[in-house]
């Protein structure tokens, strides 16, 4: 793969991943136009690209991690957190979201990854990710509810159908996350928190099964690069857009790329 590729690839993960359109829809897409083969079934260069965002988002939170694992120690804080212990109710909706992914995610991973090849899927999902992004207008003052235990089931398991190529994995935890009464102000924050384990675990997993040959290297470390760089930007934005309403701002978008690639490839 040549590097300007790579670093063309590395530009649109750094922007989508954190951007509610869907980082793995753009970037099947854009390998249909640029001609990038897959690594393997169900894995393709884009799987790879997540641990440049991956970084960039545990930079973004780097001083909200250790207090967050320091709960971990404490197991009676995360079992009966306290209403003002905002660390401990944030870790138990991570944890508890995680293994919610994790359990409705492992049956289903295999054949969500075999239909990244489909178009018709790739248009569908973004056509969804674009509804969803109009509907999240309408869910900003969606009463906040009080910390449950459910909350991060729902979200968790929301989370497993951003597997789909075109689903945007941020914006459907955040109008899953406005639904169960997360509240706009913070929504953003749990779901970038909650992506951060499930991305590390399905780049090991793409890794695993598919790892990348020597001739990818090269283009691997550029493409990620970029995509850690422009990544860090795009999170400190997002925080700053959601609690202000204008993830809608992105529907238009994603209904110009379901055309582009029903139409243009």
């Amino acid at each position: 793969m040549e590097l300007w590729k790579a670093a063309l690839l590395g530009l649109v993960q750094g922007l989508t991943e954190f951007f509610p359109v869907s980082s793995d829809g753009h970037l099947v897409a854009l390998e249909r136009w640029l001609g990038v083969q897959p690594v393997g079934i169900g894995a393709s260069f884009e799987a790879f690209l997540h641990v440049g965002t991956l970084f960039a988002c545990l930079i973004a939170f780097r001083r909200d991690l250790r207090p967050l694992l320091g709960t971990l120690l404490a197991p009676n804080r995360l079992l009966r957190p306290s209403a003002d212990d905002a660390t401990a109710h944030e870790a138990r909706f991570v944890i508890v979201g995680t293994l919610a992914t994790v359990v409705t995610a492992l049956p289903s991973a295999d054949w969500f990854e075999s239909l990244y090849t489909v178009k018709l899927v790739l248009v569908l999902s973004l056509t969804l990710t674009g509804l969803l992004l109009l509907w999240s207008r309408y869910l900003m003052k969606t009463p906040v509810r009080a910390a449950a235990w459910w909350q991060p089931v729902v979200v968790g398991c929301v989370q497993t159908i951003a597997i789909l190529p075109g689903v945007s994995r941020s914006c459907s935890t955040v109008v899953a996350g406005l639904l169960v009464g997360l509240g706009a102000a913070r929504v953003a924050r749990l779901s970038f928190l909650l992506s951060i384990p499930i991305v590390a675990a399905a780049v090991v997993r793409s890794a695993w099964k598919h790892p990348p040959s020597a001739e990818l290297i090269a283009p691997l470390l550029v493409g990620n690069l970029v995509a850690f760089a422009v990544g860090l930007l795009a999170v400190r934005a997002m925080l700053e857009w959601v609690p202000r309403g204008r993830m809608h701002w992105f529907a238009p978008w994603c209904f110009i790329v379901a055309a582009a690639v029903k139409w243009g490839t």
